[in-house]
């Protein structure tokens, strides 16, 4: 019981519901955290969107799984290893779907529409899209803006244009710094795991990065002056961030997720980051 227990968790990918933190961050520099309105909507906005992002994540597996089991951790994953039947997975996938859209509905129809269009997206991505070159990283940066722009609904704050830019370019930042990733770790085996991994070079990765890094700078240098709260002293913490990153993505680990939690330098900055913003905004 307490395996079969494990496998479910497993499968919906609970590391990954790190990402949703996104719908806070209109809130978070609109500086209204602390508002009643928002505290009340924190919790089913960010249980919508992470039961939404798990009952896609099951999709992709099953999807997924045969491609899968050529990989050196993703063969452990609960359907790919055949610890938990395709149907059953399936079942839990709509569940948490139908659960992700009758919470998102409590916040609001907009909010809502941005979630049905998040699930829709990352299907057609796990289909068809994630074989197209270039076209497979816009899709996944696309679904980091639907996570602002849902937040911005959610907590009915304007979304910044430099936010808007800094997060899209950040977020391909992040998606090529994945493959490149796994271009290093699974060498001459990336394309059984993911086709579009072939039509990858290293070096285009790479440059697609360090482009994504130095635009995502300006961006947010460009933001931090706008502000004029004192936001550039976090300037040199998002710098070192960038770099740090892109240093860990040439071991072979990409996934940013699994990259901020098992890197302890990443995991301080990150932490630093965000205080040293709260307290320039809340202050």
């Amino acid at each position: 019981m307490q395996k079969k227990l494990y496998t479910i968790i497993s499968l919906l990918r609970p590391h990954q519901w790190l990402k949703n933190l996104l719908v806070l961050f209109p809130p978070f520099f609109a500086r209204k955290m602390a508002s009643a309105e928002v505290l009340a909507t924190i919790v089913p906005s960010l249980v919508s969107f992470s039961l939404a992002a798990s009952s896609v994540y099951i999709v992709n597996d099953i999807m997924d799984r045969e491609s899968d089991q050529h990989h050196p951790e993703k063969r452990a994953r609960a359907i790919a290893s055949g610890d938990l039947s395709i149907t059953a997975a399936l079942i839990i996938a709509i569940g948490a779907g139908l659960i992700s859209l009758l919470l998102a509905a409590t916040v609001s129809r907009a909010f809502e529409a941005y979630l049905i269009l998040y699930i829709l997206i990352s299907f057609l991505y796990t289909i068809y899209f994630k074989h197209i070159v270039i076209m497979e990283m816009f899709i996944v940066s696309f679904g980091f803006l639907l996570r602002i722009l849902a937040g911005g609904e959610a907590f009915h704050v304007a979304i910044s244009s430099w936010l808007f830019l800094t997060v899209f370019v950040v977020a391909l930042f992040l998606t090529s710094g994945k493959r490149l990733g796994e271009l290093v770790s699974l060498g001459e085996g990336a394309s059984k795991h993911r086709k579009s991994l072939s039509l990858y070079h290293y070096a285009f990765l790479e440059g697609v990065q360090w482009l994504c890094a130095s635009v995502a700078i300006v961006t947010y240098a460009l933001y931090t002056i706008e502000n004029r709260s004192g936001l550039f002293y976090s300037f040199p913490l998002a710098i070192y961030g960038f770099l740090r990153y892109i240093y860990v993505v040439k071991s072979g680990t990409g996934d940013p997720t699994e990259v901020l939690l098992r890197d302890w330098q990443l995991m301080i900055t990150g932490i630093l980051w965000v205080t040293v913003v709260g307290v320039n905004i809340y202050r």
